[in-house]
């Protein structure tokens, strides 16, 4: 069953992102240089930056920003006064970022990426609507919980814009360390330890071994982890997945199973299983209504049942806005009613 998890159990993880770009800036130019630093950086020395680094050509890099390539090569290379390091390694065939070139490209892609929300948002504000929040979602909650909150937010906040990704973490957590999303709703294999993130756990997603109702062990009453090992597999083709996997099995020393077939669609999944030729590890309300009508069955075997909490990440900054704020409560909302159901079984 859920259990939902108490709102003092939220976690902010500390560390730091990019580390290696503070003492690879920190070095203090002389001269020249020294006079350039009291200049403030500029958004379009970022954009040029990173058209550089996109394209790994100054050609087409200018042509991308619209200025003469001489003027593009100026740009970074004030920028590289200002900063005191070499951003870029110049080869034969074009330009590759050097190591701290890679960490300013990484910075320089969130703060691009926030001014073009700020702008979109204040914008939209002119023709009253009340903020724009990205949310990316895990693939497992596209439907159920998400649906529910979008429904509820445009019947509550009808001038409240809401974009929405669905995909997997490993992808999720790219496109929020990027700045591309405000808050991500999903299950927590592993996320990158920052005091600018705040993960927030609201519930505990339940999966368990499944299978066809066709399929050899669907029938049995008794099953060993040992016995799952010669049967062919399906699951989620991402790191997380496969680590999952490989521990669940070598927790009682086995091997994982070879035969494995991965896709990154829970559909196909779902319908492999049905098949009664394929076993996997599935959420418990990805699953519900084939359980429910006998499609699918729960393996019976000891330790059946893998527990992941799953919940909200977003940066601390984000959180007062007050369209973040609205998002934020609904997800609330709706994961402790969804808790609430699956606990009584309605």
């Amino acid at each position: 069953m859920h259990r939902n998890l108490q709102r003092s159990q939220v976690l902010t993880f500390r560390g730091t992102i990019h580390a290696s770009a503070a003492s690879q800036f920190a070095r203090r130019p002389t001269g020249r240089q020294h006079t350039r630093n009291r200049d403030a950086m500029e958004l379009r020395q970022l954009r040029h930056f990173v058209a550089v680094v996109d394209t790994g050509n100054l050609s087409r890099a200018a042509e991308r920003v619209a200025i003469s390539q001489p003027a593009l090569t100026r740009s970074i290379k004030n920028l590289e006064e200002l900063l005191g390091v070499e951003l870029l390694e110049r080869k034969p065939r074009g330009v590759s970022p050097t190591e701290a070139g890679v960490s300013l490209y990484h910075h320089a892609q969130v703060v691009l990426n926030a001014c073009q929300r700020l702008t979109r948002e204040v914008r939209e504000f002119e023709r009253g609507v009340t903020g724009m929040v990205h949310i990316g979602v895990a693939v497992m909650f596209s439907t159920d919980i998400t649906a529910q909150v979008a429904e509820n937010l445009a019947q509550q906040f009808p001038r409240l814009a809401v974009v929405v990704t669905d995909a997997f973490f490993e992808d999720l957590v790219r496109r929020m360390l990027d700045g591309r999303l405000d808050v991500i709703f999903s299950n927590f294999p592993q996320f990158p330890a920052s005091a600018d993130f705040v993960i927030e756990p609201l519930m505990t997603v339940r999966s368990h071994v499944v299978a066809g109702r066709a399929h050899p062990l669907a029938k049995r009453r008794e099953v060993a982890r040992a016995d799952l090992v010669e049967h062919r597999w399906v699951i989620a083709d991402q790191p997380h997945a496969t680590d999952t996997f490989e521990k669940y099995f070598g927790a009682e020393g086995l091997p994982a199973p070879r035969d494995v077939f991965r896709t990154n669609s829970f559909n196909l999944m779902r319908h492999l299983v049905e098949s009664g030729r394929f076993l996997s590890m599935l959420p418990e309300h990805v699953v519900r209504e084939q359980v429910r009508e006998g499609e699918i069955r729960q393996i019976s075997l000891p330790g059946n049942v893998i527990e992941r909490q799953a919940g909200l990440i977003y940066r601390k900054g984000a959180a007062g806005r007050p369209a973040m704020q609205h998002v934020l409560a609904e997800y609330r909302k709706v994961c402790a009613q969804f808790v609430s159901e699956a606990q009584t079984g309605s």
